[in-house]
């Protein structure tokens, strides 16, 4: 009878999926952003850190590279979010990781792009599911859902897009947390503007 070979690092992944599902047991999202990236896989922490090394153009993100972007917008996503919303959590985290893997300067505008990073963010998805989903009430397709779609929702995109392939994205029922997290977090970081922003919001206080 011939039997499969695995592993000895599959072989413990298998029995901590076993033991995980059989206790059912899952951990709350930690309190703050550091925290959460202390908590990441070896793999995952290094994917996350590499993402310094991808540009971005400034005339979207003033903050410079994509991991300074990826840490603002899960800042934003806990304030906002943090504890009741946990898929905006990991989406915010997960949005953009693809992008060191799809960096390419524009020939054109000399500008650096991620054409299609948003696919391999979502394949991320995939490869640290069992990671994820060691969180209470999060929700791997809705994780996915947003980050597949964070780049079609922008405007220049969204209102040009036809009718027929808008329907799938707006009949989700998580299309609400999409357009969120276009208009809430997934922005360009602090510049001029959001720096005098939050002075005389705090002047008024």
């Amino acid at each position: 009878m011939r039997t499969e070979k695995i592993t000895l690092n599959e072989l413990r992944a298998l029995v901590r999926q076993i033991l995980k599902e059989e206790s059912g047991a899952t951990k709350p999202l930690p309190p703050t952003p550091q925290e959460l990236i202390r908590m990441m896989p070896p793999k995952l922490k290094e994917l996350f850190f590499k993402q310094w090394g991808a540009k971005q153009s400034p005339k979207f993100h003033p903050e410079g590279n994509t991991l300074k972007h990826i840490i603002i917008v899960l800042r934003r996503a806990y304030k906002y979010y943090y504890p009741e919303k946990p898929n905006m959590i990991i989406a915010a985290l997960f949005h953009d990781l693809g992008k060191m893997d799809t960096y390419a300067i524009n020939p054109k505008t000399n500008q650096p792009t991620a054409y299609g990073h948003e696919n391999k963010s979502t394949d991320y998805i995939d490869e640290f599911k069992s990671w994820i989903e060691s969180f209470d009430g999060v929700d791997v397709d809705t994780i996915k859902y947003i980050v597949k779609n964070h780049m079609k929702i922008k405007p220049s995109t969204w209102d040009s897009m036809k009718p027929a392939k808008k329907e799938p994205i707006e009949s989700n029922p998580n299309f609400g947390d999409l357009q969120a997290f276009n208009d809430k977090l997934d922005g360009g970081g602090i510049n001029l503007q959001e720096l005098l922003n939050r002075i005389a919001k705090k002047l008024k206080n």
